[in-house]
Formats: C-alpha cells, sequence, structure tokens
C-alpha cells in the first residue's frame, strides 16, 4: 500500500531523497520525522525523475540539477542547479499551472516514493 505525500526532495548531488507523507496510517495529519532514502532505495527514485530533468535541459541547456523539492499542497517545484565555477546554486521556481506538466509527469515516481514511504512506516510501526 502506497503513502499519498505531501512533500518531497531529491537531492541528486548526494543521492539522497526525504519524502514527508501527507497522512499516517492511522489517516491522522503526518507528525513525525520525514523518510529518508539513500543508496540504492534513493538511486530508484532518482532514475524515475528524468521529466524534471529533460525540462530543466530544455529550458537551460548544459544546466545540472543538484536538487528539487515538491510541496504537492501547493503545486510549487523548487530546482537547484549545479553552480558554475566560484558561483552560488541557483534555484527555478515553477507555479501551477506550469508545474501542473510536470507534476502529470512524476506519477511513477511518486508512486515509488509513496511505497518505499509505506515500507519505512511498516517497520517504524513495528519496532515501537
Amino acid at each position: 500500500m502506497a503513502v499519498t505525500l505531501a512533500s518531497y526532495k531529491l537531492r541528486f548531488h548526494d543521492e539522497h531523497v526525504r519524502a514527508v507523507p501527507a497522512r499516517d496510517q492511522a489517516g491522522c495529519v503526518f507528525s513525525g520525522p520525514g523518510v529518508d532514502l539513500r543508496a540504492e532505495g534513493a538511486r530508484a527514485v532518482l532514475a524515475l525523475a528524468t521529466p524534471f530533468r529533460a525540462w530543466v535541459e530544455a529550458h537551460e541547456p548544459g544546466a545540472v540539477v543538484r536538487s528539487l523539492s515538491v510541496d504537492l499542497a501547493s503545486r510549487r517545484i523548487l530546482i537547484t542547479l549545479e553552480p558554475d565555477a566560484g558561483a552560488r546554486p541557483r534555484v527555478v521556481r515553477i507555479d501551477p499551472p506550469a508545474s501542473d506538466v510536470l507534476l502529470r509527469c512524476a506519477v511513477a515516481l511518486e508512486a515509488a516514493l509513496g511505497s518505499a514511504c509505506a515500507a519505512a512506516l511498516s517497520k517504524r510501526t513495528k519496532a515501537t
């Protein structure tokens, strides 16, 4: 069973994914710590981020995505680009309705991330 997400952040530069579910297993607003994926779990999710990377390449040829954050309630996407030598990273903000196109392309990524969150939260419940 997958978890509905509130937000997530994909950090390509250090292969780390953090997701915050919208609700807990009891159906209440999620208030616990988010779910972190690293190593193979993170790489599997990051591999599904092709639509985001393709959008960046189409709008900023040669730019490299460092990280991206998605807030699903506001449908806002923030993409951080790797800086040029000596510069600071740049941030690209995408709001609705432009972000809606990208989010529709992220269905597989969000499903995989929701499933990973469900598995992690299940382990937490069993550990307590």
